[in-house]
This record gives structure tokens, sequence and C-alpha cells, in this order.
């Protein structure tokens, strides 16, 4: 059987050498996990943008500058919070036209990508039957923000706006619609 040696300089720099790498190694993983936890969680937007400023939204270099009045019926959250504020862009939408005007849900659909920059879902179509009052029908609870903002901003000269939830069974709606808007005769009307 072999006897025990002394340690050697050998191995003291080895097992220095050793440590210093899985000392290393761990420090990378750290500084990995910051910067995808980061990216992973967007920075909300600041005390300025609450105040009128331009917020960027998603870091693709697109800003929304946003009205410092809150949607109409939005109130604020339980302990004095303001609400949440719509994403607006990137939001999904399917426009419909319920006034039997040509060209009505296309023109308005333009207008909301290139002005908001909404993605259209689904291409305008007609609405199955004929609707007196816009209406803006939101899938999840969480895109109700956004319904109210498009009723209070791009539909704000019209008297009334319905928002209600989208209930399932909507053959006309596409699945990857977040808001289907039905254009009305009073929006119709408002266009000349």
């Amino acid at each position: 059987m072999g006897a025990h040696q002394p340690p050697t300089n050998r191995s003291f720099y080895l097992s220095v050498a050793a440590s210093t790498i899985r000392f290393a190694i761990i420090v990378a993983l750290v500084i990995g996990g910051v910067v995808v936890i980061d990216q992973a969680f967007p920075e909300t937007p600041s005390a300025d943008a609450a105040d009128g400023g331009t917020v960027p939204i998603d870091g693709g270099g697109i800003d929304v500058t946003e009205s410092p009045e809150p949607p109409t019926g939005a109130t604020a959250e339980p302990g004095g919070q303001a609400p949440p504020s719509p994403t607006v862009v990137g939001t999904r939408i399917g426009v419909f036209n319920g006034a039997g005007v040509s060209g009505l849900a296309s023109d308005t659909q333009v207008a909301l990508t290139d002005e908001y920059g909404y993605v259209a879902a689904q291409d305008p179509a007609d609405a199955p039957a004929p609707v007196a009052v816009t209406t803006i029908y939101y899938r999840a609870n969480k895109d109700e923000i956004e319904a109210e903002f498009l009723a209070s901003d791009f539909f704000k000269d019209l008297d009334d706006v319905i928002i209600q939830k989208l209930e399932s069974g909507t053959e006309e709606v596409g699945r990857d619609v977040q808001l289907a808007i039905y254009l009305g005769n009073d929006y119709a009307e408002l266009q000349g």
C-alpha cells in the first residue's frame, strides 16, 4: 500500500486554480441570470410617462404618447394606485362593418394600425347583422383596458361606445383577436 505523501506545491496550485475557475463560472452564471431576468421583465413606465410623456413600448423603438387623462370609466385602483396603462402597440384587432358603408372596416383598420400600432389579426369583414352603436368587444379581462382606451381616444367623437366582453362561440372573430371592433351607424355618420 502506498504511503501518505505530504502535499506538493503542484497540488496546492491545482487546487487554487480549480477553485478560481469554479468561482468564475458561478459569477458568469449569476450575471447571465440577471441579464435573462432583466430581459424577461421589461421596465415599467416611469412617473414622467404618467404626466403625458413619451413611453417606450416593448423596446422596439416605437413610442406612444398617451394623454394624461385616464380612459372613460376608469377609476383609481384600491389603495390609491392609478389604473394600468393600455399596451396599445401590438394589440391584435379585428374590424367589422356593421353600417353597410363600403370600405368602412378596411379604412378604419388601416387608420388603427397606422396611428396606434395595432396589429390586424384578421381581414376586415362585414358584421353578421347591422350595428346601430359602435361596439368594442374584448376577449380577456386584461384586454378591457385596451378597449376603454380605444373608445376614449380613437372613438372620442362618438356619443357612446359600447364595451363588452366577447362571448365564446362568436364565429366571425378569429381566435387571435384581442379586440373585435364592430363599427356602427353612428361611426359611419360621423365619417360622412
